[in-house]
């Protein structure tokens, strides 16, 4: 028997044989996705972003080179007059005595006035040492020590005055020169020397009962803390006579210079 087919029926065989070709074709890919783009990390774990080369080092900044410190300005010349020139080392004394100039009169100062009943006379050092004198002083006071000037700055012209009694009264200049300095000899002319008193005791000045007086143990105990020392003291390298109330300033540069023989005697005994 002959099977008749029709154009509508061929029609309809063609679309569903297509429909069945896409539909088997689709599931076949569906089966095999496409490649990621993304690497897999030797953990298996996924990055999300590519690694980034290492960056090179940067380069070590250098060390600011040091600067030199700037210069100090050279000093302001002083008004100060030079220091006194100290006596050479190999300098001999007379009698005992070592030489000094005269200090230069525009730094001296006014220190106050030895007064004894009616007499009066005015005193002066050197600028440094009447500060730190004027300072004793004040110290002293405070412990009911009162201390007052005899005799501070002396020209060579006035010592050789006092040189020239001193002869006069004992014989001859090596006699003297035990109790009184030759002129150009004495450490008053330099104004850092003075001889001191004890203001309530008038019957001890320049006697060496002044050892005995509040105002020498005072000084003997205290002095230093101002730069004074006792000049001759007993058994003192120049051979000179103890003088107690005889102190000398000695702590300030100039004034260190002014006494450096005197002082490296002491150290030598």
């Amino acid at each position: 028997m002959k099977i008749r087919v029709s154009s509508a029926q061929l029609r309809s065989i063609g679309i569903a044989i297509v429909t069945a070709t896409i539909i088997i074709g689709f599931g076949w890919a569906m089966q095999f996705p496409q490649e990621s783009s993304v690497t897999p990390t030797p953990t298996g774990t996924v990055s999300s972003a590519p690694t980034l080369p290492t960056p090179k080092p940067l380069p070590t900044v250098s060390a600011v080179p040091s600067v030199a410190p700037i210069a100090s300005p050279s000093p302001i010349p002083s008004a100060t007059p030079k220091a006194i020139t100290k006596p050479s080392p190999d300098v001999k004394t007379l009698y005992g005595h070592l030489p000094y100039q005269e200090d230069d009169p525009s730094r001296l100062v006014s220190i106050g006035k030895y007064v004894r009943g009616t007499y009066e006379r005015a005193e002066s050092l050197d600028i440094e040492a009447a500060q730190a004198f004027q300072q004793m002083v004040t110290a002293a006071q405070a412990q009911g020590i009162s201390l007052m000037p005899i005799s501070g700055f002396r020209t060579i012209a006035n010592q050789k005055e006092l040189f020239d009694r001193q002869i006069q009264r004992r014989g001859s200049a090596e006699a003297a020169a035990q109790l009184s300095a030759p002129p150009g000899h004495s450490e008053h002319h330099t104004g850092y020397a003075i001889d001191i008193a004890d203001q309530q005791q008038p019957d001890t000045d320049l006697k060496y009962s002044f050892e005995q007086t509040k105002a020498y143990q005072w000084l003997n105990a205290n002095a230093y803390q101002f730069g004074f020392e006792q000049s001759f003291p007993k058994n003192n390298w120049q051979g000179v006579s103890n003088e107690p109330w005889h102190w000398r300033y000695v702590v300030s540069s100039r004034a260190s210079q002014v006494f450096a023989v005197a002082k490296r005697g002491d150290l030598a005994n």
